[in-house]
């Protein structure tokens, strides 16, 4: 009978311990699993000075894409301080953050400058910051016309436009062609944001960072944190961390002046050469 008795205790014992077990269990399966788990992340990437050079390009698309195919990465800052480019330079970030924004939201920072390229790059965004006196827009192109093609003793042609492509009169109006093309992005990209007619477009204006939002050129004044929340909630996360992505090489010049124009206009060039670039008149 005692023996019995011992044996009972024994079972109570061991069936009232058996959620004690199952509760310490899972604390330290979920102490344990915390680092296994990646944290969400909100990845700032930072595109300054003149937007030009294919090997600084190619780093800026393979920065993109890293925050795309990256999981752990929600949401894109994109800190944009730069008066423009090279217009395929210039295109070719600009679709690339298109495909990045179709995955995951990409909201813009923009610093001193997003001017030109510089605020066409900014309209593949989500959402657009700048600060009160940021200077935005300058939405048009001007072209660095090639040299007449003339008769040479060391260099023969097989045609009139061989070496220049076609005549400079058709360079002009290509540059139209791309004009128009910034314009529509504007447009289209902006929506019933935009307070600005394609005429009022058309004229290249600077604006400040408060004028941007009258005009709808921009969606708030804000700073970088404020952008890093934005993409934040866009994407739906609340404990995440923040990661610097580095675009690898220098920035071409941090600012442009009018001497740089004329280091651009005095290279010997065959074929135009157009740039989506606000310069500032010393």
């Amino acid at each position: 009978m005692a023996r019995l008795e011992t044996v009972m205790k024994f079972m109570r014992r061991g069936l009232t311990s058996i959620p004690f077990i199952i509760v310490i269990g899972l604390v330290l399966g979920g102490l344990v699993s915390i680092p296994v788990i990646p944290r969400p992340s909100i990845a700032t990437i930072t595109v300054s000075g003149i937007i030009g050079g294919q090997a600084y390009v190619d780093n800026v698309l393979d920065v993109l894409q890293y925050a795309r195919d990256d999981s752990r990465i929600k949401g894109v800052v994109l800190r944009i301080n730069s008066p423009g480019g090279g217009v395929s330079a210039t295109e070719q970030i600009f679709l690339e953050l298109l495909r990045l924004r179709q995955q995951k939201p990409v909201v813009v920072s923009v610093g001193a400058i997003a001017a030109s390229g510089g605020y066409y790059a900014a309209l593949a965004s989500n959402f657009i910051y700048a600060e009160p006196a940021s200077q935005i827009g300058s939405i048009g192109v001007w072209v660095n016309l090639p040299i007449r093609e003339e008769l040479e003793e060391k260099i023969g042609t097989s045609g009139p436009f061989k070496a220049t492509g076609f005549p400079m009169r058709k360079a002009v109006s290509n540059m139209e062609i791309v004009r128009q093309t910034f314009v529509e992005a504007v447009v289209s990209q902006r929506g019933e944001r935009l307070r600005l007619s394609e005429e009022e477009l058309s004229r290249a204006e600077l604006y400040l960072g408060l004028e941007g939002i009258r005009n709808g050129l921009i969606d708030d004044i804000g700073t970088r944190t404020a952008a890093i929340e934005k993409a934040a909630n866009l994407a739906g996360v609340r404990n995440y961390g923040v990661i610097d992505l580095v675009i690898p090489g220098p920035a071409v010049f941090p600012f442009f002046s009018a001497s740089d124009l004329e280091a651009l206009k005095s290279q010997i060039n065959f074929v135009p050469v157009y740039y989506y670039l606000y310069f500032e008149q010393e």
